[in-house]
């Protein structure tokens, strides 16, 4: 993975502009943070579909938060497994970072058992061990989530189960946040 400083364009099509960010056009919004925004996004080239978390860097800094981000990319970086949502690459503008993440087309678990009422038994112990096989791989990387919520669990179109959300995850001390090796100072 390698973090590209990169260009934003727009382009005028047939339903007015459209945002293209690197290799990827921006769609609908599907979720919001403190920091910023989560689009749908396609790949121009392939037409795969990502999601992709846009942070705004003033707010990053303002609110003191740049180990964090540091922290979620490095941490995603290193998480390859089934149960955990995967980050395919970050772009970064002047005033943009752009994490391009797997998209699980169910939404989150908190929605769907909101919107449909209880699990069954069946899909019930289907999630949990999907949840303890994911939870127990970042454990065994030295990575702990510790904001594990229904809302940080998405649930793809199969009724399997990704974790994700990783800002506030803790790692061992020995683990050093390598940076530098991806992004340039001056980018966050």
């Amino acid at each position: 993975m390698v973090i590209l400083n990169i260009g934003r364009k727009k382009e005028k099509g047939k339903e007015g502009h459209r945002v293209v960010v690197g290799r990827y056009e921006f769609g609908e919004t599907i979720g919001e943070g403190n920091f910023g925004k989560v689009k749908l996004a396609k790949d121009i080239h392939n037409h795969q579909l990502f999601a992709v978390k846009i942070l705004e860097k003033s707010k990053i800094i303002h609110l003191n938060n740049t180990d964090r981000i540091k922290r979620e990319i490095a941490t995603l970086k290193i998480l390859k497994h089934p149960n955990v949502v995967r980050l395919y690459e970050v772009l970064a503008s002047k005033t943009k970072i752009y994490m391009v993440l797997e998209y699980v087309t169910g939404g989150e678990l908190f929605e769907k058992i909101r919107s449909k009422g209880k699990l069954t038994e069946a899909a019930g112990r289907k999630i949990f061990q999907q949840l303890i096989d994911g939870v127990s791989y970042c454990h065994n990387k030295g990575v702990f989530h510790r904001d594990l919520k229904l809302e940080n669990i998405l649930v793809d179109a199969k009724g399997n189960i990704k974790i994700t959300d990783f800002n506030l995850s803790a790692v061992p001390q020995n683990f050093r946040v390598s940076f530098s090796l991806y992004l340039k100072p001056h980018t966050l």
